[in-house]
């Protein structure tokens, strides 16, 4: 058979009439659809206008890598990551196909051509057209099945807890199989009708025609029962595409344009400002309408894949939090929102959102960073958080942290002029005494207050002392970063302890654009590094900053500190949540760590920015909870399986929190920060040379 003598009739075996039908047919699920999608867009618009703004190129970049090629599907789960893989370019290339089955068929008929002459649809681009069709529509089934058993339970290995499971979704993966299948039994039963014979371009369409011929179809009886099914399967694929915008398949079209629009940013937040507050009267989310249209969106992207879920330590730990199931709570909220009848939208707080789910969240940022779609739970918790914190409804302990830091300017609440109390023995400059310094050290609230944590800063002065670097720390007039009011939703007290800082750190020369640009500024706390690196920028104060491994590293590397390996015990590694995974800094603890010890640390199984949280972020560091249900329980429970007699850490809550869990615990194990184990080994090289 000759290339160009490749073809089909579109259409084959339907008569006009029917074709008219199914044209009309088609326009009234077009409309349908359009309408669907018409009416979310109102609900996403119904929100307050977006922050942010896109480029148009950055927009088409990103739906290549991010949409087409489903880069953001891989974060974990490999074979669901797979099977939506399957699902998505199953879908895609057979509607991609159809369309071009519609231009086809309306263009041959407008140019007066005859059903057996196509335009284009012929030789070789009919012969690759109907591999792939063949090839996707096999794909569609394998990846639907595979969801479908999964919602179904057969296989779930992660308990059926991670996934939401609903009837709604169950029939659309039973409806994308039925019609991935009817669409191979219409196409075995047009190759039987046709007598076609062409051998391979579509193996599946002929294992079928075989099937039908095996089971003493004929070519005439093919032709009746293929025009009843394909009736069935158009009026399916009909019927699908009109429920679109009403079922769970409305992710495919804002997680889309989530994903299209949306950088991922962590460890930032949206800046509230007094003169937005008086305008508008409102500060934090408490209805609907108070959200951002691209957060009202984010709802619909939503999948319910659990995946948030799987990886929140306040769910794990047993508290009243699943960011799968706050975003599915404020979704059933949207569906049931009639913004014409009602502007704002019912409240979210009580009923729909408790403050104990609100609460229990770390701030670890785990949830955004492994939703494929870009939804952020983590954003919406703070939005509604400020509310509560406006309406005064923030109590107990935490409530007393924020008194303490208006007050004193530190959440212990103890004396401006005690800040540098722990340094009275130490050769410290601060930086009124030493104007001329290259690098500030940001001691911070944990290590001027905190007696564990002074012997982390009493390190890091040594280390930098060894290292003749030409260091200062702030003086007492430093406040907290306010890192933690912010994200406990206290934005102006947080506005207010920044302005302070704001002015002193300019004042000194630290600004990126004053003329001392090479000046540094390095915290062990990974809190402070975020606040300093993310937050003040928005307030006015632009600075560069280093975590301490950082810098320590680059010192040793350059040679200005030198540390010899030591026999220091057997070590494993917990990677603070705004260290490693918001800033993204995980190789530079573990090489000090190698460099202090000759050896690697010991990897618990979740580590650099797959950490697990230990329990103190957004605030809860200043909960009343008992050790034994603490959030980041499970993470104790992972230090100690790896057998190492030393926990090293990068950050100040982190070694408050894994310290007491594991003293909990009576085991004989010991925390320290980075710091202090380096040190640890400039002593043993001490008194080796002694000896």
């Amino acid at each position: 058979m000759a290339p160009g003598s490749l073809t089909r009739e579109v259409f084959g075996n339907i008569d006009g009439s029917s074709k008219l039908v199914f044209y009309l047919l088609a326009a009234v699920s077009l409309t349908i659809f359009t309408l669907g999608i018409r009416s979310r867009v109102r609900l996403w618009r119904a929100g307050q206008p977006n922050s942010e703004k896109t480029s148009w190129p950055t927009v088409v970049r990103r739906l290549f890598s991010r949409v087409l090629f489903q880069r953001s599907t891989w974060s974990s789960r490999r074979v669901a990551s797979c099977a939506h893989l399957l699902v998505f370019s199953g879908m895609l290339v057979l509607m991609l196909g159809t369309i071009l089955i519609a231009i086809e068929h309306l263009g041959a008929s407008l140019a007066g051509r005859s059903p057996t002459d196509p335009l284009f649809h012929k030789g070789l681009y009919f012969a690759i057209y109907e591999l792939l069709m063949d090839a996707f529509g096999v794909a569609l089934l394998l990846g639907s099945g595979w969801f479908l058993a999964r919602r179904m339970g057969w296989g779930n290995k992660q308990g059926s807890e991670s996934i939401a499971v609903n009837r709604g979704d169950i029939w659309l993966l039973a409806s994308l199989m039925m019609l991935a299948a009817s669409g191979y039994l219409v196409e075995g039963l047009r190759i039987l009708w046709a007598e076609t014979g062409q051998p391979g371009f579509s193996p599946v369409g002929l294992l079928a025609a075989w099937l039908f011929s095996a089971a003493g179809t004929t070519s005439t009886s093919a032709a009746a029962i293929h025009l009843v099914l394909w009736w069935c399967h158009a009026v399916a694929a009909l019927a699908f595409i009109a429920v679109i915008p009403y079922t769970r398949l409305l992710h495919a079209i804002a997680g889309a344009i989530q994903l299209a629009t949306q950088q991922k940013q962590l460890g930032k937040m949206q800046l509230v400002s007094i003169e937005d507050l008086e305008k508008t009267g409102r500060f934090g989310v408490g209805q609907l309408a108070d959200f951002q249209s691209r957060q009202l969106r984010e709802l619909d992207a939503c999948v319910a894949c659990g995946r948030c879920q799987d990886v929140c330590p306040a769910h794990q730990a047993g508290k009243p939090l699943s960011p799968r199931d706050l975003v599915q709570g404020l979704r059933g909220e949207l569906d049931n929102w009639n913004p014409t009848a009602t502007a704002a939208g019912g409240s979210l707080h009580a009923d729909t959102v408790s403050a104990d789910t609100l609460w229990s969240c770390t701030t670890c940022s785990a949830c955004v960073d492994i939703c494929p779609l870009g939804v952020n739970p983590l954003e919406m918790i703070t939005d509604l958080r400020r509310y509560l914190v406006g309406e005064g409804q923030l109590r107990g302990a935490p409530a007393a942290t924020m008194q303490k830091l208006q007050r004193s300017g530190n959440p212990w609440g103890l004396p401006g002029e005690d800040r540098l109390a722990w340094a009275r023995d130490l050769d410290v400059p601060t930086a009124e005494a030493n104007p001329d310094f290259d690098v500030l050290y940001w001691v911070g609230c944990a290590a001027a207050y905190d007696r564990r944590t002074q012997r982390v800063a009493r390190s890091v002065i040594r280390l930098l002392q060894a290292a003749s670097v030409n260091f200062a720390i702030p003086g007492s007039q430093a406040r907290c970063t306010g890192e933690t009011a912010r994200r406990m939703g206290d934005e102006f007290l947080f506005q207010e302890l920044a302005a302070v800082n704001v002015e002193m750190l300019d004042s000194q020369g630290l600004s990126t654009s004053s003329p001392d640009r090479d000046r540094l500024i390095i915290t062990h706390c990974p809190h402070c590094l975020n606040s300093l690196l993310n937050d003040y920028p928005q307030v006015g104060g632009n600075y560069q900053v280093l975590h301490h491994s950082e810098y320590l590293l680059d010192l040793v590397q350059q040679g200005q500190l030198q540390i010899e390996p030591a026999r220091l015990p057997e070590m494993t590694y917990h990677d603070p949540c705004y260290l490693a995974r918001v800033g993204e800094v995980v190789s530079a603890p573990r090489q000090l760590l190698e460099i202090a010890s000759g050896k690697p640390p010991r990897e618990m199984p979740r580590h650099g920015i797959n950490t697990s949280c230990c329990g103190a972020g957004g605030g809860r560091m200043w909960m009343d909870d008992d050790v034994d249900s603490r959030i980041g329980g499970e993470r104790v429970t992972e230090a100690l399986e790896t057998g190492a007699a030393v926990v090293a850490v990068g950050c100040p809550f982190c070694l408050t929190m894994m310290g007491d869990g594991i003293a909990a615990r009576d085991q004989d194990v010991v925390v320290k920060d980075i710091a202090e184990l380096l040190v640890d080994a400039l002593d043993a090289e001490s008194s080796i040379m002694v000896e």
